[in-house]
This record gives structure tokens, C-alpha cells and sequence, in this order.
């Protein structure tokens, strides 16, 4: 495939294509959950929440311009979500989210406040359960220019095909070439909130097997994470500028991912080539 059009034209692009049918909050709505939350029980002290003293791992993350809507959330224990919105309704201020069979309930009760409402059965009333703050604010996605069928060929954290990228050095060599279970990988998070990130890992596969003292077929490049500070289209090439994930003070480096006429994907800067793979949530 061959991209075109300019980085400009691709930003307003990606303002307007996110829309989910059953979002009917309004944009400054949307735009006061976006971010990262932090939540403790309404009856303790949430007023670390946000500092480094903060013990909760109670987390909710909210995403609408990219993707119309998509909640990450964990309860720090067995309870995790990752999800695209089916509905975002606000009624009687009360803001009603829903991802599959689960629903969450919130009040906004001041800047970077939110409560979460349950119904007490034993009272017949709503009863505040949880209190959240906005800890991060989201990402400025004017960085990531991109629209909506680039995201979509790239991004694992974007609904639909969750793409992420096989070593075509330990791949299969044919047939389905991405049904290995020993493999190193790329993925792009390219949606937010929080960040964007590209990281190479290895499966669980073969990080179990090199943990247990095996080897693998290949040399691996080692696992990192680089933040993404940058990414645009330019001459039919996608363009990331990264940094060490770790060092903030790094210095910026360019590298490109290129589409080749057999469907692989490379990174010249690196002498790596690239299948793409999908149901990367599933499959990582």
C-alpha cells in the first residue's frame, strides 16, 4: 500500500473521525474524563492521590478523540479493563459508561473530580463509593499525526485490529506467520491518553523459556521502550521520533517503517523487517 497526503491534512483527519454511536456526551464532557484517574474509598484522604505517597492502585483512563471512546481500568487486583465504549451518556449528572456487561458511574464534583456512584439497595438512593482525580492530563494527540486508517494499520491500542509487528527473523517462514509462540515483537501505543510509546518484547513464550534458561533459534535485539515524541507520513514512509522511555533527557532519534510491495514492514535504521499481526491484546 502507498500513503499519501500531508501531516496537516492527516491531523484534522484524526480530530474528526472518532465517533462511537453511543457517546451522546457532549465534546467539553468528553474532553473533562479524558486522562489518567487515580481513586481511593470516598470516606479516606484523597488528597495525595496524585503525589508520589499515593498508595492506590484503583486507575481509570478515558480516551474519546481518537478512538470515540475507549476506558482502560484496573482495581489493582483481579478486576482490569481495556475496552472500547459501547455507550457515554450523561443524565441528571450522573455519567453513565459502558464497555460490554460492564457499567460505571460517575459524578463530577469539581475540577479534576470525579465520584462513583453506586445504587444501595438498602437505601433505594445512589451512595458515593470512590473518589477520583485527574492525575495526568491527556496527551497532546496533535503529536501522533496520523488518521484514522493509519492508526488503525499500526496502533495496538487502537479498536479493531490491535496491530503489532513480528521479527520476520523468528516468524514462520509459511503459511500463518503469525501463529509463533517464540517470538520478539513491536507494538506502537499511539492512542493515549497517557503517552505513546514503542516497545520490543518478547512473547511470554520465550521470555518463559529464557527465564527458565533456554536460548533462543536467533540473537534477540534487547527488550526496550522508547517514548514517541513524534509521528508523521512523509513520502510514503511513517516517521517516529523516540527517546529512551526511561531517560527523560535522552536525545531524540528518527527511525521509519516502511511498507514493502511483499506486505513486510521495515525499519532501515535497524536492519529489521516486520509482519504484521493482529489481536495484539490476545496475542502479545
Amino acid at each position: 500500500m502507498r500513503i499519501v497526503g500531508s501531516a496537516i491534512l492527516a491531523l484534522v483527519a484524526s480530530i474528526s473521525f472518532a465517533r462511537a454511536e453511543g457517546v451522546t456526551l457532549s465534546p467539553a464532557r468528553q474532553a473533562s474524563l479524558e486522562g489518567v484517574w487515580k481513586g481511593v474509598d470516598a470516606m479516606s484522604d484523597a488528597s495525595k492521590l496524585c503525589s508520589e505517597q499515593s498508595t492506590s492502585n484503583n486507575t481509570l483512563s478515558l480516551e474519546f478523540l481518537r478512538t470515540g471512546g475507549m476506558i482502560f481500568f484496573s482495581d489493582g487486583g483481579d478486576a482490569s479493563t481495556r475496552a472500547p465504549l459501547s455507550s457515554a451518556e450523561e443524565v441528571n449528572g450522573v455519567i453513565t459508561l459502558t464497555a460490554g456487561n460492564q457499567v460505571w458511574r460517575f459524578r463530577s464534583t469539581g475540577k479534576d473530580v470525579l465520584t462513583s456512584v453506586r445504587n444501595s439497595a438498602s437505601l433505594g438512593a445512589d451512595v458515593d463509593d470512590l473518589v477520583y482525580k485527574r492525575c495526568q492530563q491527556p496527551a497532546d494527540r496533535a503529536a501522533i499525526a496520523f488518521d484514522a486508517a493509519q492508526l488503525k494499520l499500526l496502533a495496538a491500542d487502537m479498536p479493531g485490529d490491535e496491530a503489532f509487528f513480528i521479527d520476520t527473523r523468528i516468524a514462520p517462514k509459511t503459511g500463518d506467520r503469525c501463529v509463533g509462540e517464540e517470538t520478539q515483537y513491536l507494538f506502537f501505543a499511539l492512542v493515549g491518553p497517557a503517552e505513546f510509546r514503542l516497545s520490543r518484547w518478547n512473547s511470554f513464550a520465550l521470555a518463559d523459556k529464557m527465564a527458565s534458561g533456554g536460548k533462543s533459534k536467533l540473537p534477540l535485539d534487547p527488550v526496550a521502550d522508547w517514548a514517541i515524541t513524534g509521528a508523521r507520513v512523509d513520502g510514503g514512509k511513517y516517521v517516529f521520533q523516540i527517546k529512551d522511555y526511561d531517560k527523560p533527557s535522552a536525545p531524540v532519534k528518527t527511525i521509519h517503517l516502511e511498507v514493502k510491495a511483499n506486505g513486510e514492514f521495515t525499519v532501515p535504521e535497524w536492519k529489521r523487517s516486520f509482519v504484521r499481526c493482529t489481536g495484539f491484546q490476545s496475542r502479545s
